[in-house]
């Protein structure tokens, strides 16, 4: 199986217990690393400035990940993000951003039959390019995250309601909120209310992660609760949501059980946040004992 995933690969400066680090993110990333243990090929569509550092393109190449498909920006920096964490909390700041991803940088003719991750970070892909995935692929996933922020006079990274947002979901046979971006669209609602509102605002299937909550999932006729799975420990939650997401897309497509497919998305979660980065994740038999926990423990939402 074929996977695009479109959206900015990104510089994560990392502030935490008093020290700095720098790593390769973005949904595209983590999603791409995700898909290959899941015997998926994954292809990038991104741009990037020249400061991107050649070992991050090296290690995607090397790995397997196609990246024929990201463009260097002559004139913009690679997309950079700086995240500090504090107690519990995580503070992001926009340090820099590369030019938007537009419908003549996508592939269009190579992505019919597949599968396409829409993994915006700071609404680089316009609403119009969506659209004409979405004729093509067949699946469309997008995550919301990128659609929902906006940059205050201070480089913060803060969560608003937009009418891209409200554009993407209907393009979408998935869409991903975590439950404080759902909750800029519709206000203070349940979980899985949220869940059923994005459904009824068009998405084919809705995921709404809650970190160690867990996650609903809902279709055009069910809201499943599905559990986290259980991790031996927690060092690094960057990139949950996007392993979720394209696991999930991934399995469903192979499968068509929705059940199946979060249960899997869960476990491969558990064992990405024991590792820092992309260390975690684990090829998909090394995941079945977790998935299968979780699929006993899933619930349907009265």
């Amino acid at each position: 199986m074929d996977v695009f995933l479109v959206g900015h690969l990104v510089v994560d400066v990392i502030v935490a217990e008093g020290s700095m680090r720098r790593k390769m993110g973005g949904t595209v990333a983590y999603g791409s690393f995700a898909a290959m243990k899941h015997r998926a090929r994954p292809h990038i569509v991104s741009k990037i400035g020249l400061d991107f550092p050649d070992e991050y393109l090296m290690s995607l190449s090397r790995s397997g990940v196609d990246i024929s498909h990201i463009q260097v920006s002559r004139s913009m920096p690679t997309t950079k993000f700086k995240h500090v964490y504090e107690r519990d909390e995580r503070i992001s700041y926009l340090l820099t951003r590369c030019e938007d991803i537009l419908l003549g940088d996508i592939p269009l003719e190579k992505i019919r039959g597949s599968a396409v991750i829409i993994g915006a970070l700071i609404g680089e892909i316009p609403p119009d390019a969506v659209q004409e995935i979405a004729e093509r692929a067949a699946l469309t996933v997008s995550d919301l995250q990128g659609y929902v922020r906006r940059i205050d006079e201070k480089r913060r990274v803060k969560l608003v309601s937009t009418p891209e947002a409200r554009l993407i979901i209907p393009l979408s046979d998935i869409t991903h909120a975590e439950v404080s971006e759902a909750r800029v669209l519709y206000g203070d609602a349940e979980p899985p209310k949220l869940a059923e509102k994005l459904v009824k605002d068009g998405a084919g299937m809705s995921l709404v992660t809650m970190g160690s909550g867990g996650a609903y999932v809902a279709t055009s006729q069910r809201v499943y609760y599905v559990p986290a799975a259980k991790s031996s420990e927690v060092i690094d939650r960057t990139g949950a949501g996007d392993v979720f997401t394209t696991v999930f897309a991934i399995e469903y497509m192979n499968s068509g059980d929705v059940k199946e497919a979060a249960a899997y998305a869960a476990a491969a979660v558990s064992f990405l946040i024991e590792k820092p980065g992309f260390n975690g994740l684990r090829d998909r038999w090394e995941l079945r004992g977790r998935a299968e926990q979780v699929l006993a423990n899933v619930k349907e939402v009265v």
